[in-house]
């Protein structure tokens, strides 16, 4: 077509050339014969001929040049379109036919006719369909670029005949025949709508997510993407319907049926599809499934607390949220956090220092509530690693958090915009900070009218150290920015909360923490006492009949874990899952025992970081008091382990910061005996 083209450009301008001065010239003559008969004749007879005869002499001439000129261009694209039009329509011929043969086209008239026959006759013997199905063009011809006529139809027929074969089929096609795939796909989905339609009850409602990887198995492509997110929750509401089958109790039950509701209104069902027919059968769906929750629901707040079923209401390891029952004590805590914070200006940097799993973030959860009304706790988790792309978003995120907090409290503050800074090539701007500073300004004049106190709690402050080791963080630089805030901005509070002490950091850095924070008060979460630790067992809720489950287990539980909150959690919840397994009421003598091998095993990555934050000479040390059966003071440590004295006081102090030993009246045990089960086994 381009050569053609190309050629056919010359041929036109010359064949018009030619053509147009031939043609032109002569009707240019017959068009100035004409003029000078009207004009010339009708100006003569008024007896003025010289003039005019020469007037329209020229006129004559100027319009033959015209016409030349005129026809000359006329020709010529009249020449040059012909041409062109000759050679594309070649080319679109050469093209049709070279696209009839690439999609063999011709061999389409036979394998379209096979799956249009396999239809046909399905209709009216539908347990024919597969047999005739496995014997059509979809099997026999493995190139048909064309879609196959009815080949949906002729699936959804053979389904309702031999349902598993027929999946199987589909899989084929998905797999072997790919140019299909959207048949296999549009009949796998109407497959599925069909089956969910079809549950009414929560006990069919519970099976639909089996189904579903049954229907659109993961691993082959017949889930299109975009149906991802429907059926993924239609996928969990009804696995949360499943659980509230299990024998976990009935609170339990009730709040997986929660749980189904809460996945169900998540889907969009108007946008879910593009096919709006499908749109409105998935409307349907979650209608349905709606209402066999709510009639579970009411089935199961009639029932009572059946043997077999106790509510399990421990959340072992988990971080609790603000007015959760499970979260008891700490008073002492409170007490000295508003003590220090009602300094002023002479307000010390607190720090919340603690073992993991002691309860550190749960506290800061629920400083709003501890504190008052007169200060602002802003929480800032320092784990998540996309805070430490740049100095302007690690500051946004604190700025945000600010934001946000105060918003809440009905104090309206303009957002940080970060911006500028954010398109700046550096990855740690010290400009940052300056455009920080002057909107920090705004937020402090805005709490000095409310007479508030913002307190920024920064947790698994750790962290820190580590991103500024790898280059992420320009670490002295917010130090210094801590220290002016501690110094000049009275309306501000920093708490950091972490394992170690700020003594502990800066090892690998080199930086020296201690130097930024001079004036610090360490709050120490460790153990519940004797009181708070039975408060947790017996009363996690208001209403849980703690005292009729546990008795006098619940006095072993707090021997055994030493009022650690996380090893209570974790020891009462194994214990009421054995309580259900036995279809029992009541703990009973021995159960303890069996519960502690069993939590030893099932937290076995707990006591294993516990065991590997330790060096040489501390886990020497817990070997010792392990094979103890009652305290033993340092001489005997140091006789039973052989190491330097100095390096074995300075593991028992470390163990004891710890909370993995404790001393008392200058002899040293473990702390929880649930640590000595795991160490004699492992270490």
């Amino acid at each position: 077509m381009v050569t053609g083209t190309i050629r056919s450009v010359g041929l036109g301008i010359r064949l018009g050339i030619v053509l147009g001065i031939t043609f032109s010239i002569g009707l240019g003559i017959i068009q100035g014969v004409i003029f000078f008969v009207l004009f010339g004749t009708a100006i003569i007879l008024e007896g003025r001929s010289r003039d005019v005869i020469f007037i329209i002499s020229f006129i004559s001439v100027l319009a033959t040049a015209i016409s030349v000129l005129g026809n000359i261009v006329l020709i010529e694209q009249v020449g040059i379109v012909l041409t062109i039009s000759d050679n594309i329509e070649g080319g679109i011929a050469f093209g049709l036919a070279g696209i009839i043969g690439i999609y063999r086209l011709p061999f389409y008239l036979m394998s379209g006719t096979s799956v249009l026959h396999v239809y046909i006759k399905g209709r009216k013997q539908p347990s024919e369909s597969l047999f005739l199905l496995r014997r059509s063009a979809l099997h026999w011809d493995e190139r048909v670029y064309v879609p196959l006529p009815f080949l949906k139809r002729a699936l959804l027929l053979a389904y309702s005949e031999q349902p598993q074969e027929t999946l199987e089929e589909i899989a084929f096609i998905a797999a072997e025949r790919p140019l299909q795939l959207r048949a296999a796909r549009n009949a796998a989905l109407e497959i599925a709508i069909q089956d969910m339609e079809g549950r009414l009850a929560i006990t069919q409602i519970a099976g639909a997510a089996h189904r579903l990887n049954e229907i659109l198995p993961p691993e082959t492509k017949l889930s299109d993407p975009r149906w991802g997110s429907a059926l993924g929750k239609l996928g969990n509401a009804s696995r949360e319907a499943m659980r509230s089958l299990q024998p976990i109790g009935r609170q339990a039950r009730l709040k997986a049926i929660d749980r189904m509701v809460e996945e169900l209104h998540k889907i969009r069902p108007n946008f879910a599809f593009r096919d709006q027919s499908i749109n409105g059968r998935v409307r349907h769906i979650i209608e349905g499934w709606e209402a066999a929750a709510q009639a579970e629901r009411e089935r199961l707040e009639q029932l009572g607390q059946d043997i077999g079923h106790i509510d399990n209401p421990y959340k072992p390891g988990q971080v609790l949220e603000p007015h959760d029952s499970l979260f008891v004590g700490r008073r002492d805590l409170a007490l000295q956090l508003e003590y220090a914070l009602n300094k002023g200006s002479r307000r010390p940097t607190l720090l919340l220092q603690g073992e993991r799993r002691m309860g550190k973030t749960s506290t800061l959860r629920q400083l709003a509530y501890v504190l008052g009304a007169s200060y602002i706790p802003v929480i800032y988790n320092l784990q998540n690693p996309q805070i430490y792309a740049r100095t302007a978003i690690f500051l946004g995120t604190i700025a945000d958090g600010i934001h946000d907090e105060l918003i809440q409290r009905g104090i309206k503050i303009e957002r940080m915009a970060f911006e500028r800074i954010r398109s700046s090539g550096a990855i740690n701007d010290p400009m940052a900070y300056s455009f920080f500073e002057r909107w920090l300004r705004k937020v402090e004049s805005l709490l000095e009218e409310g007479d508030c106190t913002l307190l920024l709690a920064f947790d698994e402050f750790e962290k820190l150290d580590e991103n500024a080791q790898k280059g992420d963080l320009d670490l002295p630089l917010f130090l210094d920015w801590c220290r002016g805030v501690i110094q000049y901005r009275p309306r501000i509070a920093l708490l950091f909360s972490g394992v170690h002490t700020f003594g502990d950091m800066g090892r690998k850095t080199g930086i020296n923490w201690s130097n930024y924070f001079v004036n610090v008060q360490t709050l120490k979460v460790s153990f519940l006492n004797p009181d708070e630790a039975r408060q947790l067992i017996l009363h996690p809720r208001t209403d849980y009949p703690g005292e009729k489950i546990f008795g006098l287990a619940a006095e072993q539980v707090i021997q055994q874990t030493n009022g650690h909150p996380f090893l209570v959690q974790a020891l009462c919840s194994q214990l009421i899952d054995d309580l259900n397994v036995d279809k029992a009421e009541q703990v009973e003598n021995g159960s303890v025992a069996r519960a502690i091998e069993q939590l030893v095993e099932a937290w076995d990555g707990y006591f294993d970081d516990l065991w590997k934050r330790c060096d040489g000479v501390e886990r020497a040390c817990l070997v010792y008091l392990c094979d103890q059966q009652q305290a033993v003071d340092h001489d005997d440590i140091e006789g039973g382990i052989k190491r330097e004295k100095k390096d074995i006081g300075r593991a028992l102090r470390m163990l004891v910061r710890r909370d993995l030993i404790v001393m008392e009246l200058g002899a040293y045990r473990i702390a929880a005996p649930i640590l000595r089960l795991w160490v004699q086994h492992n270490a």
